[in-house]
């Protein structure tokens, strides 16, 4: 999963200054148990103690065996709770905190996983000045984030499903996709629509999403997940239901066969088979041409031809592929819904 800890800008709030280091991801990605750092959600002052509440976050909550929550205020390891991250909220006590007098210590939250790295999430530094947090009480306390409303299916094809949803008010910084078995995507602020990965004809899924805020005390917020649940049609393409015969138009495909996709404009009904080696010839393009000779720069390595699915598909494969293609435009017509 291409996760990384990206340090958030502070925000200043009544003379505490609090950030986050937490993890972002870039397009839909299998998660790893090491992949789910905690989220501090406030830090509120109670009588001269730090009243910390954090995530739940609920990807894996619960589920990896040997899960634990550490919080750290400063160098001092304050609790650890073997619980599979059931706690979410810890009290600093006032002695602890006057410990610090004169300091500006951190609070840190960690997740642990036997034999994988830690994920931690800190505060910037809170000024301990006259042997209590230099910041008026209640300076914590947070807005909730409005949910995303009407999440939704509104579209099946190729195996894959798109979902819809609206957001909330004022808009999202930035929004969170996910769906089982274990894949999130970071989509932008104003994003309403996303588009999983291959599904499983005839399997339940379930599909969640959830808007983060920028401003306030951390520079991002969450406003907990929206979800619905969602089986694949067990004959795609149909849409959900498989109410509507032609999704697609007179390119629509029998039951049995794909999109053969050379281009994105290919709409050859082809077996997945022969789809899954064309997106396996388009990668390996580049490495058997030979880049010189009597067809110039689309010359083709000794062994190989081009595939011609249209004159200008210049992509060198086998020449039993070349074949197959040729046999999968003469069928084209019969492949597809009349």
């Amino acid at each position: 999963m291409k996760r990384r800890g990206a340090r958030v800008k502070a925000v200043i709030v009544g003379g505490l200054a609090v950030g986050l280091t937490c993890g972002t991801v870039a397009g839909a990605a299998h998660a790893d148990v090491n992949r789910r750092p905690p989220r501090i959600t406030s830090i509120i002052p109670d009588d001269g103690a730090l009243r910390v509440t954090w995530g739940p976050d609920t990807f894996f909550s619960g589920t990896v065996p040997g899960e634990s929550t550490v919080l750290y205020f400063g160098a001092n390891q304050e609790g650890r709770w073997d619980d599979r991250g059931a706690t979410t909220s810890f009290t600093v006590p006032a002695a602890h905190v006057r410990a610090y007098a004169g300091q500006a210590p951190r609070v840190t939250v960690c997740y642990l996983w036997p034999g994988h790295p830690s994920e931690c999430s800190s505060s910037d530094p809170i000024p301990i000045n006259g042997n209590a947090p230099s910041y008026p009480p209640g300076a914590g306390q947070l807005r909730p984030v409005p949910k995303p409303q009407a999440l939704r299916v509104v579209a099946y094809r190729d195996y894959r499903a798109t979902v819809q949803w609206v957001n909330g008010s004022p808009p999202y910084k930035k929004v969170l996709f996910r769906y089982d078995p274990g894949v999130q995507m970071e989509l932008p602020g104003n994003a309403t629509t996303a588009t999983t990965g291959t599904l499983v004809p005839g399997r339940t899924y379930t599909f969640k999403v959830e808007g983060g805020w920028s401003g306030g005390l951390f520079s991002t917020r969450y406003s907990g997940w929206t979800e619905i649940t969602y089986t694949v049609p067990k004959n795609p393409p149909f849409w959900p239901g498989g109410s509507v015969n032609k999704p697609y138009g007179p390119d629509t495909c029998k039951q049995g066969y794909v999109w053969r996709e050379t281009t994105p404009a290919d709409h050859v009904c082809v077996t997945p088979a022969t789809r899954d080696q064309v997106r396996t010839d388009n990668a390996l393009a580049a490495s058997r041409r030979q880049g010189w000779g009597p067809y110039g720069a689309d010359t083709c390595k000794q062994g190989y031809v081009w595939r011609e699915a249209t004159p200008a598909d210049h992509v060198c494969v086998t020449p039993a592929t070349r074949d197959q293609t040729r046999a999968d435009n003469a069928l084209a017509a019969s492949r597809r819904l009349p």
